[in-house]
């Protein structure tokens, strides 16, 4: 199953690593305003999980989340971050 979250902050990115070591996602796709937090907080969790699972984590835009069967909002509204 590939999962998509949108907004690569405390939340997203905890979020992602949760499910990451679940091994529940073939692949989670992190999505943010900031392009650089979201690759930095993919390539963090998958330094963490050589041993754990073998989910594929990346950050992308919006369109990366095409075929994702899940998708979920972590963004912190009205806030701009």
């Amino acid at each position: 199953m590939k999962v998509g979250i949108v907004g690569a902050g405390q939340v997203g990115a905890s979020a992602g690593y949760a499910i990451a070591l679940l091994g529940s996602a073939r692949e989670i796709v992190l999505v943010d305003l900031n392009p650089a937090l979201g690759a930095a907080q993919a390539e963090d969790i998958s330094h963490a999980l050589p041993f754990a699972a073998t989910t594929q984590v990346r950050a992308g835009g919006y369109d990366a989340l095409r075929g994702a069967e899940e998708v979920m909002n972590a963004r912190c509204n009205p806030c701009p971050c």
